[in-house]
């Protein structure tokens, strides 16, 4: 695959980073979070019923994830529906009626500040990308507006200058408009930013698509985003921890693009 470079080096003065599965990591699984309601009504699920119904509706929840033209996390009520329904597969897998009650106490459970931590590289590279001095530091993410509060109640929300959840703002991943919202909350130009996320289709495509650069995160660990059909990207500048980060931030663009841009769409819904 050919893979373009842009000419001229040039400091990154915005750093955007995803937050679900870059910078935060659950507490408990989904999974698990289903299996503490259900015990708490006296339900038994034993561990294979479980670890069955989470797969189907894993399976579902990517299936929607990547439909095109998917707009369900440019809202905060599409996203709580788009929740519901997941842990609705389940239940029904398990053969359980999804009760609205037992839905709002998973629900509640699942996005409860204390249901998340930060992953163990995030807050010294946060550190270290702020003692570079003149780099802003945003969250660009598909989640509810009740990210800023998970944030905050974690004690990131010091390291950063703005977050950006897409069910807040009204637009989503990988359309580049949501990019745009973030050069212009730092007021720089697309070369001078840098995105990074687990997903390629999201974080990658849709960065390239507003004209900055994007890094890869690719863990090697917990949940794995890209569709099981896709090759493993290989156009992009990928990276295990964000150990690796400020080296990166601090060096400046530009980082190579593959062909894989042209999938980026203009707009979406």
């Amino acid at each position: 695959m050919m893979v373009r470079y842009r000419c001229g080096a040039m400091s990154y003065r915005l750093l955007c980073l995803d937050a679900g599965f870059t910078l935060l990591s659950p507490r408990r699984t989904l999974a698990d979070a289903l299996s503490e309601v259900l015990i708490a009504d006296g339900h038994t699920i034993t561990p294979d019923e479980m670890r069955t119904a989470w797969e189907e509706a894993d399976r579902w929840f990517w299936d929607q994830y990547h439909r095109p033209g998917n707009d369900t996390w440019s809202d905060d009520e599409r996203i709580e529906d788009y929740w519901r329904e997941y842990h609705s597969v389940m239940l029904g897998r398990l053969g359980m009626h999804a009760r609205r009650e037992v839905l709002d106490r998973i629900l509640a459970s699942q996005f409860a500040a204390d249901s998340w931590e930060p992953f163990p590289d995030v807050e010294a590279m946060l550190a270290a990308v702020r003692e570079l001095g003149d780099v802003r530091i945003g969250i660009v993410s598909d989640w509810g507006s009740n990210l800023r509060g998970i944030l905050a109640e974690l004690g990131l929300d010091g390291y950063l200058d703005f977050v950006l959840p897409s069910g807040a703002v009204g637009v989503a991943k990988p359309n580049p408009a949501f990019f745009r919202l973030a050069l212009d909350e730092a007021r720089v130009e697309p070369n001078e930013a840098l995105m990074v996320g687990d997903s390629y289709r999201a974080d990658v495509l849709g960065a390239w698509g507003a004209g900055m650069d994007a890094v890869w995160l690719d863990r090697r660990q917990g949940i794995n985003i890209t569709p099981a059909d896709e090759p493993t990207p290989t156009d992009v500048h990928r990276i295990h921890s964000l150990d690796e980060l400020p080296a990166i931030v601090r060096k400046g663009g530009p980082l190579p693009r593959g062909e894989g841009v042209a999938a980026a769409p203009s707009s979406t819904s």
